[in-house]
């Protein structure tokens, strides 16, 4: 009995030490290498699938030098007030009380490195485990990605609307431009959208959507002198 005991204990701890190195190797190669695919895309198309709809993604990576500062500004107001300073968590809730009264849709507080977490290492979901894992993942991206590609990670692969990733596949399908070329109130109408990103649409805006944009554009007149030193 202590023999199987003993076998079932060094079979899950070399499991779990497997599962260990192959996180650091995932995270140590999206460090450099563009994210192309991710699970949140993998979902959304399984998605199209079940649902009979056309299998497609509008995704194009692109480098955050190649990005507009307005946008860059835009989410950070939006999403993640404090994303510059903090250690991947808002344990202030500071995002909460900048975003009071123009959020309302607004339910939880992850930062800009969670959700980069989530999108890129994890399948959607809702309890302890998805929680545990996704902090694991904020710790190690924090401390080996840093802010830049945090951002640009996030920027890269984050749905923007139905099955629209990213910024550039955004500000095309969107506006007919580059993402380099967002200016101020376009970079705002994208990041209002990011809240309900598959029913929000800056081409069709709602009363919500409007109050949305203009807090959003108030919060970056504060973030305007930042520069980033991106």
């Amino acid at each position: 009995m202590k023999k199987w005991v003993g076998k079932i204990f060094r079979g899950i701890r070399t499991i779990l030490l497997s599962l260990f190195v192959l996180s650091l190797l995932f995270v140590i190669l999206y460090k450099y290498v563009p994210v192309y695919y991710t699970p949140y895309m993998f979902v959304r198309n399984i998605k199209q699938l079940v649902s009979g709809e056309k299998v497609h993604l509008h995704h194009q990576w692109k480098p955050l030098s190649e990005m507009s500062p307005h946008l860059m500004q835009a989410v950070i107001a939006s999403e993640d007030y404090m994303f510059l300073i903090h250690n991947g968590f808002d344990t202030e809730k500071t995002n909460l009380t900048i975003n009071r009264g123009a959020r309302t849709l607004y339910v939880e507080n992850t930062t800009i490195s969670q959700q980069t977490a989530r999108n890129i290492f994890l399948l959607p979901g809702n309890h302890f485990f998805h929680e545990l894992f996704e902090t694991y993942f904020t710790i190690l991206i924090e401390f080996a990605w840093g802010k830049e590609r945090i951002l640009e990670v996030y920027l890269n692969s984050v749905e923007m609307s139905n099955a629209v990733f990213g910024a550039e596949a955004m500000a095309k399908k969107t506006f007919a431009i580059p993402a380099r070329a967002l200016d101020i109130s376009q970079s705002a109408w994208i990041a209002a959208c990011l809240i309900n990103p598959t029913e929000l649409n800056p081409n069709e805006p709602t009363t919500y959507l409007l109050r949305r944009q203009a807090k959003i554009r108030s919060i970056m007149e504060s973030l305007m002198e930042i520069r980033f030193q991106f």
